[in-house]
């Protein structure tokens, strides 16, 4: 079902992979959103027409709408790998700046002619939480407290991703501190406020590229660590407003309607 708010359709990505991280994505950028249509990453030219496609997140992996069938926003999408002609075309199609994630991405966008300005991630904008603290944990890290990960099995349906990821932003807003190798466990602890200790990335040559982001707020790799990370989220909300020509209050997930996922493949993805 498409949910209509005042006459605009909002669409956003859906995923079927093995990391609870692209989810986790998909539950920050709701809060900022009406309720919307979910369009599977790999049926992007499934978006509804008339609507108003707010991207984000990782893209390289999928073919965009054939036609430009969707007016797109670009929020906060990442890759040093945009390397395929038809993404660059289908971007060149959006009436506004490509909002790229992290220093990495816009530099390269830029480079290839498109306008492109740093917005963050939409899991910066999570509310910061004041409240009792309690359990340390070690998320895909051989690190103290209890061990957790974000590798979830490629069956798992879109509703259990979705209140698995509630669930494991729950954890990392009230944890006493978490260690982890993931971009999208550190993200979240920032802007919660939660002390995070973030593992040097390393291996493939592009996996710096994707944590450029964290260079470019001075986060420290290897150290427990609280920032303020207000002006970041400040720019993603403004990029968003501006955009969509709305003011933005945040709220509560929302979560966005569930297409059928009849062929939708479940992808193997060794990032973290």
């Amino acid at each position: 079902m498409i949910v209509f708010y005042h006459r605009i359709v909002y669409a956003i990505l859906l995923y079927r992979v093995q990391n609870l991280g692209d989810m986790i994505q998909t539950v920050a950028l709701s809060r900022l959103l009406p309720a919307a249509a979910g369009v599977y990453r790999h049926r992007l030219e499934d978006a509804p027409a008339n609507a108003t496609f707010v991207m984000n997140g990782f893209l390289d992996k999928d073919s965009p709408p054939p036609g430009g069938t969707s007016r797109c926003v670009f929020a906060g999408v990442s890759g040093p790998h945009f390397r395929r002609r038809q993404y660059l075309d289908w971007m060149r199609t959006s009436p506004f700046p490509i909002g790229a994630r992290d220093p990495a991405t816009m530099e390269f966008l830029i480079k290839a002619g498109l306008p492109s300005i740093m917005v963050g991630c939409a899991t910066l904008t999570l509310p910061r939480y004041d409240g009792t603290r309690s359990g340390v944990y070690s998320v895909d890290y051989y690190g103290p407290g209890t061990r957790l990960s974000h590798r979830i099995s490629r069956e798992l349906s879109v509703e259990r991703q979705w209140k698995a990821a509630l669930e494991a932003l729950d954890t990392y807003r009230r944890a006493e501190a978490v260690y982890t190798s993931r971009l999208h466990v550190a993200l979240p602890c920032l802007a919660f406020g939660t002390p995070v200790w973030i593992a040097k990335p390393s291996g493939a040559t592009w996996r710096p590229s994707r944590y450029s982001l964290l260079e470019q707020l001075e986060i420290p790799y290897e150290t427990l660590i609280t920032a303020d990370v207000t002006l970041c989220s400040s720019a993603y909300l403004q990029f968003l407003e501006q955009s969509l020509s709305t003011s933005i209050i945040p709220g509560e997930p929302k979560m966005p309607s569930v297409p059928p996922d009849a062929g939708v493949p479940r992808w193997r993805f060794p990032w973290p």
